[in-house]
C-alpha cells in the first residue's frame, strides 16, 4: 500500500528527529554532571547518547537504501520490524529513566541554582518527552505493519521476505483450493506427468496398447482381442515367392 510506506517514512523520519534530540541533550547532560561536580551521572543521559548513535546509523541508512535499491536485505520486513523493535525499546528505556530522574531527583526546577543545573532539569524532562515520542513512532508503525501481516498470512499471502513498497497488502483472499506454497499437481502433471511422456506409461502398463505409434515392447503380448494390422510385408508362405517391394535390389 501506498499509505503505509508514507506512513513508514514519516515514522522513521520523527524518530531520527528524537535521536538527534536525544543525542545533543544526553551530551550535553554528561558534560554539565562533570562541570557542577556536586550532581551524580544521570543513567538516562548515557543511554540517551547511546541510543541516538544507534538510531542515526540505521534509519537513515535504511530509509535511503529503500530509495535506491529494491529487495535490499535492511529492507525486509522481518528485519524491519525486529531492529525497529529492538530500538523502541532503547527509546523506552531512555524516556522512563528521565521521567524517573524529573520526578523523583529534580521535583521543581525553580528550587535549583545556579542556572546551570536548572537548565539540567528541563533537559531532563525534554529528554523524557522525546524518548517517549520515538518510542510511540517506531512501535505504532510496526504494529500497523505487523497487523497487516498476520492478516494476509490467514489469507495464505507471505511477505515477511519482501519489502514494504514490493508487499501487494491489497491483494485479497486466493481462490479456494488454490496451493500458494508451490505449483499444482495438474500443472505438474501437464508439464512432466503421464501425457508428456506417452512411453513411460506404456511401460508401466505393459498390457495396454502403446500410444501415439510407439513400436510395442518386445517380449510384451498385445491385450486379448487386439490384433495386429496387416501391413502386406509379412513373410511369405512356404514355396512362394516374396512380392517385389518398390526401390529393393534384386537378390542374387
Amino acid at each position: 500500500m501506498f499509505w503505509l510506506s508514507i506512513v513508514r517514512i514519516a515514522a522513521l523520519a520523527f524518530a531520527s528527529l528524537c535521536a538527534i534530540i536525544l543525542l545533543g541533550l544526553g551530551a550535553h547532560a554528561l558534560a554539565a554532571t562533570t562541570n557542577l561536580g556536586g550532581l551524580p551521572t544521570f543513567a538516562w543521559s548515557g543511554l540517551g547518547v547511546a541510543t541516538a548513535v544507534l538510531a542515526l546509523i540505521t534509519i537513515p541508512a535504511m530509509i535511503a537504501i529503500d530509495l535506491m535499491r529494491t529487495g535490499a536485505f535492511s529492507s525486509m520486513i522481518v528485519v524491519e520490524l525486529s531492529w525497529l523493535g529492538f530500538l523502541g525499546v532503547l527509546f523506552l528505556a531512555t524516556g522512563g529513566s528521565a521521567a524517573d530522574r524529573a520526578a523523583n531527583f529534580w521535583v521543581s526546577c525553580n528550587t535549583w541554582s545556579p542556572q546551570e543545573a536548572q537548565n539540567l532539569c528541563t533537559e531532563t524532562s525534554a529528554a523524557a518527552a522525546f524518548g517517549i515520542l520515538g518510542w510511540l513512532a517506531l512501535w505504532v508503525y510496526s504494529g500497523i505493519l505487523l497487523v497487516f501481516l498476520i492478516i494476509h498470512a490467514t489469507r495464505g499471502h507471505y511477505v515477511w521476505r519482501s519489502t514494504v513498497k514490493e508487499a501487494n497488502f491489497g491483494a485479497g483472499a486466493p481462490p479456494a483450493g488454490t496451493n500458494t506454497t508451490g505449483p499444482s499437481m495438474t500443472a505438474a502433471q501437464g508439464e512432466y506427468g503421464i501425457e508428456a511422456k506417452p512411453f513411460e506409461a506404456a511401460a508401466l502398463n505393459p498390457g495396454a496398447q502403446p500410444p501415439y505409434g510407439y513400436p510395442p515392447s518386445p517380449g510384451v503380448s498385445p491385450s486379448p482381442g487386439v490384433s495386429p494390422t496387416p501391413t502386406g510385408y509379412g513373410q511369405p508362405a512356404y514355396g512362394q515367392t516374396a512380392p517385389g517391394h518398390p526401390g529393393a535390389y534384386p537378390q542374387v
